[in-house]
This record gives structure tokens, C-alpha cells and sequence, in this order.
């Protein structure tokens, strides 16, 4: 299974469901989990969904998918060994702070602590 950890979306989100997705609250936030055959489809329910400025990122077997809403469109990054200085620099540059690395911004949320490990 795929997670990813969304913030900022309206309750639409729930749809997915009916697509294999299980959708759980988490305050105003969601925690999503998912087959990888449908990471198209969370892809492409995520672009339509996020604001300018902002991203939304998905675990994977082998990394993270980061998906950024930049003033040119959807720019998808894929980030393996939560490696990638271009992305944690454009995380950094949305949300005006400074994170030690991917995976220590990652694993700040408990969500995604429990998946990582």
C-alpha cells in the first residue's frame, strides 16, 4: 500500500473509496492509504485538488512521490532515500521553514513516523 497524509482538501476526498482507497480522519486532515496500481488515480485527484503553493507528497516502495502546485502547473518529483536537495528546497521555500532533511520532515508527522519507521 501507498500513504500519503493530506491537508487542505474538502470532504470530496471520500469518493476515492469507492476506487479501493481507505480514507481515514485525522482531525481536518486525512490519512489515505492505497493500492499502488491506483496511484494514477491519487495523482490525478490530487493535482485537481491542490491550492498554488503547495504539495502533497505519497510513500512508495521505494521512496516518495512529491507533487508540487507551482505557478507553472503539477511538477512531480520522485524522491528516492529521501534524498533530494531541489525538493527539500522547494519544501522549505512553501512553507517558509527549514527542515533538517525529507526524512526528518517526514517523520515529524505521525502518520507517516509509523510507516517509516
Amino acid at each position: 500500500m501507498y500513504h500519503s497524509y493530506v491537508m487542505g482538501v474538502d470532504d470530496s476526498i471520500r469518493e476515492l473509496t469507492v476506487e479501493g482507497f481507505e480514507i481515514k480522519n485525522d482531525g481536518n486532515n486525512y490519512m489515505v492509504a492505497f493500492p499502488k496500481e491506483k496511484s494514477s488515480v491519487w495523482e490525478a485527484f490530487i493535482s485537481a485538488h491542490l491550492e498554488l503553493g503547495y504539495w502533497n507528497e505519497y510513500l512508495t516502495e521505494y521512496g516518495v512521490v512529491f507533487l508540487f502546485h507551482l505557478e507553472d502547473g503539477i511538477k512531480r518529483y520522485e524522491v528516492y532515500d529521501f534524498n533530494n536537495n531541489e525538493v527539500l528546497s522547494l519544501c522549505e521555500k512553501l512553507c517558509e521553514c527549514k527542515f533538517e532533511s525529507l526524512k526528518h520532515m517526514l517523520t515529524g508527522n505521525h502518520y507517516y513516523r509509523e510507516i517509516i519507521g
